[in-house]
């Protein structure tokens, strides 16, 4: 019936327009079967107005975001193709007819960025075409089966750098595999670079200014490793800008092909300062970390020219205003980039007071017994999230014993959810360490427990294909299964003090340990045995049914 939806919603505009106004057609006669449901969905978006206060920028600094919005606004532009293979053919379809069901799945469509929803497992909601978001997303030939692909590298050696790039997509070229350079295959890139060019006339500070050049060069030639140092390199700019091909989920064959996003920040300074704390912990961090001390990297870990910022959101495009929307981000990626000069943890402010008093409180209040459901704290979430973005920075870049073999490639489509999952329990580690060293008390600890388990049904509402959302359902189901996480006869949870910070570590230890090793096999173990929907979780996730899953948002830009 999903196959068929598309054609009714046609077939029902037309009908409207045939039939005299005497002709009354019935709704239920012309409505989808899952437009009740569609509806629902868009509602658990909670629609919200992101600002960020820009009144003591200068009047060029204000232009400055004005243009850097024209950016941000093509790299959405070219995500949409990357999405999914039909994404842009639908919302354009839908786009076309007036008629309010037709504007509900077309509103639906904009958020998800194509016909699959993110929160639904990635189900075919409208249109024709795969009931499940293919794995190849809009970067391979949409028949390719990652068998398919491996035995073609493994008898074109020489064309494997080119096909597995996080910056070409791959198309078919006879019986051959081609890969085409993403500024070729975008013809956007080339327009953003000339935009960025125009903004770094605009921009006064000197690092930013650099960036923003060395940015559209990398736009014209998919190298992006010069720009990425130089991003490291901004301190004093009131504006911030991440730009260009980023993340990698989007690509759920091999986790290979990065995918476009913007994000324009403005810096609260002040907000700031109160982290910076966290920087000269990172050495701290790594050599505290609860694995065999021979899997951690020899170096250490980079923490000079590291950064913690905390920013309030003014755009966002693309990857990150899919479905449930970023709230903050630890980059670079390039694991080069991160060992000279450490990574840049950026806070999105606004974006997490939204999402914390519209939806990590009212979880707290449903789920959590009593004696804890008060203790959902929002510094607790700010820290939370901090550390989180900081521990993306611990453990090994690459494979040990393989220093030309980064994890993320040897993990290929596991590495993200993995990773995600090591990012969370590091920072609920790291909180403990915190409380050891006297930063926190007991209090505050008690509160960041509670505040996670609400944060973790926030998460796993994410759905259970998204990488987030697996992340969190082994978090849940490995601390349940130990008896970190209780549920009561009142059908309430609640933490036990004295195991909790234990199998936090058991779970820490285990993740860093497949990290370390490259271990694919052992990957895919832990998320068949732990990233897993039971039918209890389900009942428990549908007492949220009435608290929003995430946000849509609009911008001043």
């Amino acid at each position: 019936m999903k196959g068929i939806i598309f054609l009714i919603l046609i077939s029902t505009v037309m009908l409207f327009a045939a039939c005299s106004k005497k002709e009354e057609v019935k709704d239920e006669a012309k409505t989808p079967e899952n437009y009740e449901k569609i509806k629902g969905n868009l509602k658990s978006y909670s629609p919200t107005k992101i600002t960020a206060d820009i009144s003591h920028l200068t009047d060029r600094e204000k232009q400055l975001i004005k243009k850097l919005a024209e950016v941000g606004h093509l790299a959405d532009q070219i995500f949409w193709k990357q999405s999914c293979p039909d994404a842009v053919a639908v919302r354009d379809s839908l786009s076309k007819l007036t008629d309010e069901v037709s504007q509900t799945y077309y509103k639906y469509v904009k958020v998800n960025y194509g016909p699959y929803d993110k929160l639904d497992e990635y189900n075919r909601f409208v249109g024709t075409g795969a009931e499940k978001r293919p794995a190849v997303g809009g970067f391979y030939p949409t028949d390719l089966t990652k068998e398919e692909f491996e035995k073609y590298l493994a008898a074109h050696p020489d064309q494997k750098e080119s096909l597995e790039s996080q910056y070409t997509i791959v198309v078919r070229d006879g019986d051959k595999l081609k890969a085409i350079p993403y500024h070729e295959a975008y013809p956007e890139q080339l327009e953003m670079a000339k935009l960025l060019d125009e903004a770094a006339e605009l921009a006064d500070e000197p690092t930013f200014k650099n960036y923003l050049k060395l940015r559209a060069n990398a736009l014209r030639t998919d190298d992006y490793f010069e720009s990425d140092m130089a991003w490291m390199d901004i301190r004093n700019s009131n504006i911030d800008f991440v730009i260009g091909p980023i993340e990698n989920y989007e690509d759920a064959l091999f986790n290979y092909k990065a995918a476009h996003e913007a994000v324009i920040m403005i810096k609260d300074i002040e907000a700031t300062k109160q982290f910076e704390k966290f920087l000269s912990l990172i050495p701290e961090f790594q050599k505290n970390l609860p694995v065999d001390k021979k899997l951690l990297p020899t170096g250490g870990v980079k923490s000079e020219g590291s950064q913690i910022n905390l920013v309030n959101v003014a755009f966002f495009g693309g990857d990150c205003q899919k479905g449930t929307k970023t709230i903050a981000a630890s980059l670079p990626n390039d694991p080069k980039v991160r060992e000279a000069k450490g990574g840049k943890n950026s806070m999105y402010i606004n974006m997490m007071t939204a999402k914390f008093e519209k939806i990590v409180v009212p979880i707290a209040k449903i789920l959590l017994d009593p004696s804890i459901a008060n203790m959902a704290d929002s510094k607790c979430f700010l820290s939370f999230v901090t550390l989180h973005e900081v521990s993306h920075t611990l453990g090994r870049e690459y494979v040990l014993g393989k220093e030309d073999l980064a994890i993320r490639k040897a993990l290929q489509e596991r590495y993200t959810p993995l990773e995600e999952t090591k990012a969370d329990i590091l920072s609920m580690y790291n909180h403990f360490y915190l409380r050891d060293k006297k930063i926190y008390d007991n209090e505050y600890i008690k509160r960041a427990m509670a505040t996670y388990i609400a944060g973790l049904y926030r998460s796993i509402r994410f759905g259970s294909e998204s990488a987030h959302g697996k992340a969190n359902l082994i978090q849940l189901n490995f601390l349940r299964s130990k008896g970190a996480i209780t549920k009561l006869p009142n059908g309430k949870f609640t933490f036990d003090e004295k195991l909790f910070f234990e199998k936090v570590k058991e779970l820490a230890n285990l993740v860093l340990t497949v990290q370390a090793n490259g271990d694919y096999e052992q990957a895919g173990q832990i998320l068949s045995q732990y990233a897993v929907m039971s039918d209890e979780l389900k009942a428990e996730i549908n007492l949220l049914k009435d608290i929003p899953r995430d946000l849509d948002t609009e911008y001043e830009y």
